[in-house]
């Protein structure tokens, strides 16, 4: 009788340890919080913003945010033409606010550049998978132009893949 017993207690104890993991992992499958689908193309993700932490930006620097997912494999990789014109001061990659609970989901990567003296060039971005041979999916170059004690004017264009 002891027996019987013992393996009944450990048959409930499974069912009941089952029955508490199904109950927690359905809270990240399917929908998000809002309702709305967990599968999202990169169109409507693209889209999102999120609210990075204020940075007050000096009179020679901008900031350039794009959609990233890095749980792709895929990452944004930047390339300075005239390095001793342009430099990254910061980079910053902040988690979609709207699908914490989803796993994989993305967010927006923020990167500021600072202008160091006068300058007319360019900063080529690529959202591609960074190992040998990976593949790219997207390219971004940002013109910019700067003159010190006039202004800085920057612009952001989509380029065509290889």
């Amino acid at each position: 009788m002891k027996n019987w017993s013992f393996v009944l207690k450990s048959l409930l104890l499974s069912i009941f340890v089952l029955v508490v993991m199904l109950m927690t992992s359905c809270e990240t499958a399917g929908n998000g919080a809002d309702g709305k689908d967990a599968k999202q193309g990169t169109d409507s993700f693209a889209a999102k913003e999120t609210e990075p932490a204020e940075r007050i930006l000096a009179e020679n620097e901008f900031t350039v945010t794009l959609a990233e997912n890095p749980t792709t494999g895929f990452s944004w990789q930047y390339e300075i033409q005239d390095k001793s014109a342009v430099k990254l001061v910061d980079d910053l990659y902040v988690p979609s606010n709207a699908d914490k609970r989803i796993v994989g989901a993305g967010g927006m990567h923020s990167f500021t550049f600072a202008c160091l003296k006068d300058c007319e060039t360019s900063v080529l971005m690529t959202y591609k998978r960074p190992w040998k041979g990976g593949e790219t999916a997207e390219k971004r170059l940002i013109t910019i132009k700067y003159k010190k004690g006039d202004n800085l004017f920057w612009e952001l264009e989509k380029m065509q893949s290889d």
